[in-house]
Order: structure tokens, then sequence, then C-alpha cells
């Protein structure tokens, strides 16, 4: 039952399933891929598989063993503490029963105090430490019985050499939008919103929760018409057009920002479709579609990686703290360049439709 909760990672479940079935289980596991896409989630349906009460290749979701799975209170579920964003060798963060990796590696010498596995989940390793890392490496190659390791990553090769070949690896894809947008009405998100969404997310379920919670899609056609103006404002329209934004978006001007962020991320993407000439069918600003054609095929391919770039340089700003005004400002000054070298029959995207 806990495995059909995976959405839309079949090749991984199937690789799992089949190892709990023949006996013939790895030692440790790797689990990439990008964020939100279940790779945390698949790991505690295998935690609960291999100590479910009732046995088999699943976890019936209902015993003492999977509901304390669940809750993360399985005493042979070993969670390393993190500090400082960084998984390290040493002492717990103080907090009643966090462990540090090196107590969790010298605890499974140890036979298990409920279950028929001990298990340490490591998520994300990008985290460990050279120190714990290293440390971590020891244990790999000589794992004490009735123990797994399960590490999840959003790129494999950020994790050590030495360390991933001593995993099997299992890659998790970002999910298909019928899958995120079928999660997303189970959630009572209906219509063009999940459907715009499920679009947008680029393949996480992370990322679109994010995405309701902050009310991003509430907002997509004002953000959008902004952020179209701004390819042909003069500096006047576009500093009043700014601190308009600033002050009608969100309870705080870093938040504002945060959701011109999100729409101009899916903007690129709508962009750099429409400039392969891949069709309209498919851009989440489907409402928008001639505007975005005829601003795509002015741009090209070249220009809109630049406008891609001036995304990055807003996801640059928001990361380090900089005045948001001074972000979208600087946003808009990009987007006027390039506006400015497009031909004139170009330069009239905005318009309402």
């Amino acid at each position: 039952m806990s495995f059909d909760l995976v959405l839309g990672q079949d090749r991984a479940i199937a690789v799992l399933r089949s190892a709990l079935v023949s006996g013939r289980l790895a030692p440790a596991y790797l689990f990439s891929g990008p964020p939100g896409v279940g790779k945390r989630f698949t790991a505690v349906q295998l935690v609960k598989a291999l100590n479910c009460e009732r046995g088999g290749a699943d976890a019936c979701d209902t015993c003492s063993a999977c509901r304390m799975v669940d809750r993360e209170a399985f005493p042979d579920l070993y969670l390393p503490t993190r500090g400082e964003r960084k998984i390290g060798k040493g002492s717990g963060d103080g907090t009643e029963g966090s462990l540090s990796l090196g107590e969790i590696l010298r605890r499974l010498h140890f036979a298990p105090v409920m279950g028929r596995w001990k298990v340490v989940l490591i998520d994300p390793a990008e985290a460990l430490t050279a120190e714990a890392g290293n440390m971590l490496l020891k244990t790999l190659e000589e794992p004490p019985q009735k123990t797994m390791f399960l590490l999840t990553a959003v790129v494999q090769h950020s994790i050590l050499p030495t360390i991933r070949s001593r995993c099997q690896a299992l890659r998790f894809t970002p999910l298909p939008p019928e899958v995120v947008r079928r999660y997303l009405e189970g959630r009572s998100v209906q219509g063009q919103l999940a459907e715009s969404i499920s679009r947008a997310c680029r393949g996480s379920i992370e990322v679109a929760e994010d995405m309701i919670r902050e009310g991003v899609m509430d907002q997509k056609a004002l953000i959008l018409d902004y952020l179209l103006s701004l390819f042909e404002s003069p500096l006047g329209a576009r500093v009043d057009d700014t601190n308009r934004m600033l002050g009608s978006l969100a309870e705080s001007e870093r938040q504002a920002v945060d959701r011109v962020h999100a729409i101009l991320a899916i903007l690129v993407r709508d962009l750099l479709w429409a400039a392969s000439d891949a069709g309209t069918e498919d851009l989440v600003f489907v409402a928008r579609s001639r505007d975005l054609v005829r601003l795509a095929s002015r741009l090209g391919v070249r220009r809109v990686l630049d406008v891609a770039s001036a995304a990055a340089g807003v996801g640059h700003g928001l990361r380090h703290n900089e005045n948001p005004r001074h972000i979208l400002l600087h946003l808009g000054n990009r987007l006027a360049a390039l506006g400015a070298a497009l031909p004139a029959v170009a330069r009239s995207t905005h318009a309402r439709s």
C-alpha cells in the first residue's frame, strides 16, 4: 500500500519491490533527483516496508511500526542531526533525542531495538561535511548486519565518489504534469489553477505546494503584464510600475519579489517553448500565447537565454538579501535593454487579451 502512494516513480519503486521480494537488498541506496519529486517520501516507505509487522514487499501503514516511522519515532530509524545546514560527525543540536552521525554509527553495532532493520536516513547527503563523509565511508565499507543507509541528493555527483560506489543509485525524475494535476485535484485545487500550476512547477510537488501557499498564480496576470511591459517601458514608467508592484503584491517587498521571480521563471519557460516553435497548447500562460509567440519570435533563442540570465540575477539577489526594489529595477533595466534592440513591430507585447 505505501509504495502505491509514491507518485510518478514507477521504475524506482519496481526496483525496491523486487529487492524486497527477493531479499537481495543493497546495504545502501542513493536516491537522486530534483527537489520535491518523492525521494525522502520513498525512503520513508522503504523503512516501513523493511520493518512492517505484517512483512512482505510493502507496508501495511496501520501497524505500530509503520505509524512510528511516519512520526519519525521508530527507534531503529536514525536521522543525523543537522547544524548550520551541515551534517557533521560531532554532537547533536541539543534537542531531546538528537544524535550526531558519529553516535548513530556507534549504535549500529547493536541489535535493532524494535524492528528487523536499522536504517540511517541522510537527507540530504549533500549536507555531509568532508569529515562526516569519511566517517560514513568507513562504515559503508563494512556495514553492520541488518543495517541500511538511505541517502538523498539532488545531483549524484555532489556526493563523494567513494560513497557513491558503495550505494545502489536510483534516479528520481520530474513528475509529469498530469500526475501533479491529479495530486493537486486531490488537494481540492481545481480547474485552470491546477492545470497552470502542474505545468509551471517543473515536475515538483514541493514547488507546486509552495506556489499554492504563496498565492503565486492568483496574481499571475498582474505580474505577467508588469514583466512584459518592462521590455518597452521608459525608465520613469518602470520605476512607477515597480513601486506599485512592491506595494500591492504581498505583505513584504521580499515576498513581492519572490512572486515576481516565480512568474518570471514561468515566462522564461514559455518563451523558450515558443521560440522553439513547439506549439502553444503546452504554454503555461496559454491565454497570452499570441503575445508570447510574437515576443519570442523577435527575441530569438539567444535573447530568451538573456532573459533567463536576468531571472537568475533576481534569484541571486533574493538569496543574498539584496534590496528588493533594487532587484526589480535592475531586472527592468536588463529587460528594457533587450527590448530596445528588437524591431519596432515586436515592442508592443503587453497588450491585454
